[in-house]
């Protein structure tokens, strides 16, 4: 039970800050829980078809292949099959969801999904490796899981409320696909170089970035909010110093 709350903390509290962002029309929890438990399914997908590719590719050829192992390894058999499975849940199932009805939803709902595949994959990971490397996965790993579930869901919500038509229209779903994939994969590849100061600082700066896109979007969403009232100030509105 321990080992449980620990592995979830995290996710939940990325979830709790992303679900009170949404100030102006929040989720129904019971819509929020479907998307955490979304996420838990397509972790094991994941893991499943992760299993399948390494197979393929060859295990040892991952291990010891050298640059082009780790290349392969974090960007395709890691990166790529995870934020597939992930689209796959939002592009299928909740993308369709009639409570999916405004711009901040697909960020909160892209959240829901990546902290509950990021919780169940955490579970698992300190169940077999141990607690003492918890801090590490708290501050890095689950963020990381939030941060590319968040960037996938403003890119859905572009594809959803987007005006673009023809080939423009299919840019938001190949961005939501491939952009988190790039970016997993590139924090994937860093921590295969090892454990050492530069890697850490390499996948701070990572880090950093996603969270300044995020939020920067998270931000920009908010402020475009159909059910934001009408009469309520700009967000950056400032009253005159007073003479």
């Amino acid at each position: 039970m321990w080992t449980v709350l620990v592995a979830a903390a995290p996710s939940l509290a990325l979830l709790t800050y992303f679900y009170l962002r949404d100030r102006y029309e929040p989720e129904p929890i019971s819509y929020l829980l479907l998307a955490f438990g979304l996420g838990m399914f397509s972790m094991l997908a994941a893991q499943s078809l992760g299993a399948y590719f390494a197979e393929v590719c060859s295990d040892d050829f991952l291990r010891h292949g050298g640059e082009a192992g780790r290349l392969l390894d974090a960007f395709v058999v890691t990166a790529l099959v995870e934020e597939s499975s992930r689209w796959f849940v939002l592009a299928v199932a909740v993308y369709h969801w009639k409570v999916f009805d405004e711009p901040m939803d697909g960020i909160v709902y892209g959240v829901a999904v990546a902290v509950g595949f990021a919780s169940l994959e955490n579970y698992l990971y300190l169940s077999n490796r141990g607690l003492s490397l918890a801090w590490q996965r708290a501050l890095f790993a689950v963020p990381a899981h939030a941060l590319f579930g968040g960037g996938m869901g403003y890119f859905l919500s572009s594809a959803k409320f987007g005006k673009a038509t023809g080939l423009g229209a299919l840019l938001p779903w190949l961005s939501a696909w491939i952009l988190p994939s790039l970016a997993h994969g590139a924090y994937d590849y860093a921590l295969t170089h090892g454990l050492g100061v530069v890697v850490w600082i390499v996948v701070s700066v990572l880090s950093v970035g996603f969270w300044i896109l995020v939020l920067g979007r998270l931000r920009h969403v908010e402020k475009a909010s159909p059910f934001r009232p009408k009469t309520m100030l700009p967000p950056d509105f400032q009253l005159p110093p007073h003479k």
